[in-house]
C-alpha cells in the first residue's frame, strides 16, 4: 500500500512562497445587484454592452447564487467597478435603459487578485465565488517517509552551536554528495561560505569522476531541463539535488544555488541577512531562469533550548 502524502498544514516544516501566493486577501469595491432569475439574461446584456468591463476581475465570477432560509435561490450580479462610474452616472444609464425597476445597486467588496493556491482559494471564496483551477502537478508532495529522511539529514549537520553547514543530497539516489560547513574564519576567506564551500565539494566531486568513471561519488552529467538552446548541452552541478543548511543563506550562497540548478532548499534557522525568506525571496524572482523550492524552520523547535536564539549573519 502507498504511503500516502502528509497534508501541508501538518508538515513540520514551511515553504517559503512568494508574496503573491501568500498574501491575505485585498478587495476592490464592484456594484453589484439582486435579479431575479428569469431576468438574468436581459440584465447581463444591459451590463455587458452599457456598463464599463470589469478589469482584472476574471477570476471573480459573474453571478453569485445564494440559497434562502426558504430554499428559494437568489442571485447577485456583478455591475462594474466602483472607480469607473459614480452611483449617480450607474443609476441614469439604468434608467435611461428601462431598468430602474429592476436593478438596485449596492456597493460590495470582491477579491482583489485571483487565488494562486488553494489556502488563498478557500479564504478568498468566501468573500465573492471564485474561479480556481488548481495544478496539482505544482504542489509538493511528502510523504511521513519523505519527512522522516528530511529530518534526519537536518539532525545530521545540526550540532550544538551556531556553526553554519550544509549537505547536498541526490534524493533520488538517496545518496549524500557533499557536505561542508562556514570557514571564513579558520580560512581567512569572505566567500568561503557553507554553501559555497559545499557546492564547491560537488564541484571537486565531479572533475574527480571526469577522470575516474569507476567512482561511487560520479553520475551522468544532467541537462538542464529549462537550458536555452544554445546551451542544450551545457550541465549543472546539482540539477535535482537537495541541499540542507542549519542556516538561512546569504544573496551570494541563494544565487549560487540558483546557477547550480538546485531543486530544493530546507534550512532550519533564519538569519539577518537571510535572503530565502527574511530579506528577499531570490528564489522566487520571475527574472531568473531557474527557480527553486524553499522549506523553512526544519526541526527549529528542537534547536530552541540548545542554540543562541539570536538571529545571525548569513
Amino acid at each position: 500500500m502507498a504511503n500516502p502524502s502528509v497534508p501541508r498544514a501538518e508538515w513540520p516544516f514551511i515553504e517559503v512562497l512568494s508574496d503573491d501566493q501568500s498574501r491575505d486577501l485585498e478587495t476592490i469595491n464592484v456594484y453589484a445587484a439582486v435579479v431575479e432569475p428569469q431576468q438574468t439574461k436581459t440584465v447581463l446584456g444591459f451590463v455587458n454592452k452599457q456598463l464599463p468591463a470589469l478589469q482584472k476581475l476574471e477570476h471573480c465570477k459573474r453571478v453569485r447564487r445564494t440559497t434562502l432560509a426558504d430554499s428559494k435561490i437568489e442571485l447577485t450580479l456583478l455591475l462594474c467597478e466602483e472607480q469607473a462610474l459614480s452611483m449617480e452616472d450607474l443609476l441614469k444609464r439604468i434608467d435611461e435603459h428601462g431598468f430602474s425597476s429592476v436593478i438596485h445597486p449596492k456597493v460590495v467588496p470582491v477579491p482583489k487578485h485571483a487565488p494562486l493556491n488553494r489556502t488563498q482559494f478557500e479564504a478568498w471564496k468566501q468573500v465573492w465565488p471564485l474561479t480556481y483551477r488548481e495544478d496539482t502537478r505544482q504542489d509538493p508532495k511528502f510523504t511521513s517517509d519523505d519527512i522522516k529522511v528530511i529530518q534526519q539529514h537536518m539532525r545530521d549537520i545540526l550540532q550544538a552551536d551556531d556553526v553554519m553547514r550544509a549537505r547536498i543530497v541526490d534524493p533520488v539516489k538517496k545518496r549524500i554528495i557533499a557536505e561542508a560547513q562556514d570557514t571564513r574564519q579558520a580560512s581567512s576567506h569572505p566567500l568561503h561560505h557553507a554553501v559555497m564551500n559545499c557546492v564547491g565539494a560537488v564541484a571537486n566531486a565531479e572533475k574527480i569522476a571526469a577522470t575516474d568513471s569507476s567512482s561511487s561519488l560520479g553520475r551522468p552529467k544532467r541537462k538542464a531541463s529549462q537550458a536555452a538552446e544554445e546551451e542544450s548541452n551545457s550541465v549543472y552541478l546539482c540539477t535535482g539535488y537537495d541541499i540542507y543548511l542549519t542556516h538561512e543563506p546569504c544573496a551570494m550562497c541563494a544565487m549560487a544555488l540558483v546557477h547550480s540548478r538546485i531543486g530544493r532548499v530546507f534550512y532550519c534557522r533564519p538569519t539577518k541577512t537571510g535572503c530565502l525568506g527574511t530579506l528577499y525571496k531570490i528564489h522566487c524572482y520571475p527574472s531568473l531562469n531557474h527557480h527553486y523550492r524553499v522549506f523553512k524552520h526544519v526541526l527549529f523547535d528542537e534547536t530552541m533550548e540548545t542554540q543562541q536564539q539570536v538571529l545571525l549573519d548569513a
